[in-house]
């Protein structure tokens, strides 16, 4: 199913179906909104992230990497940063990869191929981050990504409590969210 068939299926032209579809500031009559509303519903149609990232769209997908699901606090501050994205309209995903090697920097790789707006990396206690895993992140950033490390600065051996540490989470993503409009 394609947007060309959802436009043909409305009656309206496929830059109408678009505008509708993938959230267009332009305006659309109410009616040839609704007759592609129905139609999409109608035919099953999904938006194609990859085809709006190749067109230079903003994703609103947003990425959470820990270094292990067995850490509560980390795993806390992954479910904070998850709970504030999810309220602000992000399509979030978590994910786990040992960040202290090269499947790290192959995870990364991989997120930055699916043009995330954002990739939060919960850093691992008492374990530095690779090299190949920070030269991941600093090409994603060169790429109009956002890679936000939390934990580096010892905040995550400091958070004792699940209480605090969701409450860390959701403040860095709230702040990081907030800049990226």
């Amino acid at each position: 199913m394609t947007l060309e068939d959802v436009a043909r299926a409305a009656g309206v032209s496929q830059s109408t179906a678009s505008r509708v579809l993938n959230g267009s500031a332009r305006r659309v009559l109410p009616e040839n909104e609704s007759r592609v509303r129905e139609a999409a519903a109608r035919l099953g149609y999904v938006v194609d992230l990859r085809a709006q990232a190749t067109a230079g769209r903003p994703s609103n997908a947003a990425m959470v990497v820990v270094d292990s699901l067995r850490d509560p606090v980390a795993m806390q501050i992954a479910a904070g940063v998850y709970a504030q994205a999810d309220v602000e309209g992000y399509a979030v995903s978590v994910t786990a990869s040992r960040l202290d090697a090269e499947r790290g920097a192959d995870l990364v790789r991989m997120l930055r191929g699916q043009r995330p707006r954002v990739i939060f990396v919960v850093a691992p206690p008492g374990r530095a981050i690779a090299h190949c895993v920070r030269q991941e992140l600093t090409l994603y950033r060169a790429h109009g990504g956002l890679p936000v490390v939390i934990g580096e600065e010892g905040v995550i051996a400091a958070l004792g409590d699940a209480d605090a540490a969701f409450a860390r989470g959701r403040e860095v993503a709230a702040r990081t969210l907030a800049a990226l409009g």
